[in-house]
C-alpha cells in the first residue's frame, strides 16, 4: 500500500487482526498502515494485552471512535484553510478587475484629451 491510498481501519478489522483471522494480504495492509500511524501501532500493542473479549471491543470501539475524531479535526482546519485562501484568492480577482477597469477609462479619458 502506497502512502497515498488510505486504509479505511474498521474496529472489526482491527479485532481480526489481533485473533488472526485477517487474510494474508489485508493483514499485510494493517501492518503497513501501522508502521505510519503511532497511534494505531500504540492502540494495537495496548489491545494484544486484553485477555476479556467483551474489554477489547470496547477498548477498540473507543479507540476507533478516538481516531475518527482526530481525522474529522485535521479535515476541518484544512477546510477552513481552504476558505481562507478562497477569499484570498477572491479579493485578489477584484482587486484586479478594479485595475484593470481603472486602467481602461483612464486611457479612455487620455485619448479624448488628447493626452
Amino acid at each position: 500500500m502506497n502512502k497515498h491510498t488510505k486504509f479505511l481501519i474498521s474496529e472489526e478489522t482491527i479485532l481480526h487482526y489481533l485473533d488472526g483471522s485477517l487474510s494474508e494480504e489485508a493483514m499485510h495492509a494493517f501492518e503497513e498502515e501501522m508502521e505510519t500511524s503511532s497511534f494505531l501501532k500504540d492502540a494495537v500493542e495496548g489491545l494484544e494485552n486484553f485477555s476479556d473479549k467483551q474489554a477489547l471491543r470496547a477498548a477498540v470501539k473507543q479507540l476507533h471512535e478516538q481516531l475518527r475524531q482526530r481525522t474529522q479535526k485535521k479535515r476541518k482546519q484544512r477546510w477552513i484553510l481552504f476558505q481562507q485562501h478562497q477569499l484570498q484568492n477572491i479579493i485578489i480577482a477584484i482587486a484586479i478587475l478594479l485595475l484593470i477597469i481603472v486602467g481602461i477609462f483612464v486611457v479612455h479619458y487620455a485619448r479624448q484629451k488628447g493626452l
